[in-house]
């Protein structure tokens, strides 16, 4: 049998949040917006072996709120708005036991809260699409470097001071070394 290798073809970072379905204001602000959501979806991914299987909703709800938004981004990074199924798919990968009704009650309240906007689908007109209110791209992209901003001194005062500063690159350094990144370049079909 002969195998035939596809080869994917790679975008440019700049042609990614080019061809989003999200409107940035710079390039830097759709690449902050992208390496936050892919880190938070795919350690939500990581982890979901290893979760309890009973969670209760109130903790469950801060993730699953998190999750959303960023499955949501991920979705508009490919230039797609998405359904409320494809959604809950995307969400029951990282928390599997997730109810239908737990993610329809937290997804309404971001289209109430105006994080997220619903429209008809075009295809469709019986089905909702869901993508990131506009309004939400500047407090997000704040949101995220303020996390990360300030994430060596959170680290050096989780160790309370008895680390020197280089130790603590170290142990930084050490977690960036541990995340191997598989390359899937390429796929064999027959």
């Amino acid at each position: 049998m002969n195998k035939v290798v596809k080869i994917k073809e790679e975008n440019s970072l700049k042609d990614v949040i080019d061809q989003a379905s999200i409107n940035f204001k710079s390039v830097d602000q759709g690449i902050d917006i992208l390496a936050f959501s892919a880190a938070i979806r795919a350690l939500g991914l990581s982890n979901r072996d290893l979760q309890p299987r009973k969670l209760s909703n109130y903790i469950r709800s801060g993730y699953l709120q998190v999750q959303l938004i960023c499955s949501v981004i991920l979705f508009q990074f490919k230039g797609e708005r998405v359904s409320r199924d494809e959604l809950y798919d995307s969400i029951c990968k990282v928390f599997p036991m997730t109810t239908y009704s737990n993610f329809r009650k937290i997804l309404r309240d971001g289209v109430d809260n105006e994080i997220f906007i619903r429209t008809r689908n075009k295809e469709d007109s019986r089905r909702t699409s869901y993508a990131l209110s506009e309004e939400m791209l500047g407090p997000l992209c704040d949101y995220f470097l303020s996390i990360l901003s300030d994430f060596g001194n959170l680290y050096s005062e989780v160790l309370d001071g008895d680390i020197s500063d280089n130790d603590i690159q170290k142990l930084i350094s050490r977690i960036a070394d541990n995340t191997k990144i598989r390359s899937n370049k390429g796929s064999t079909e027959e």
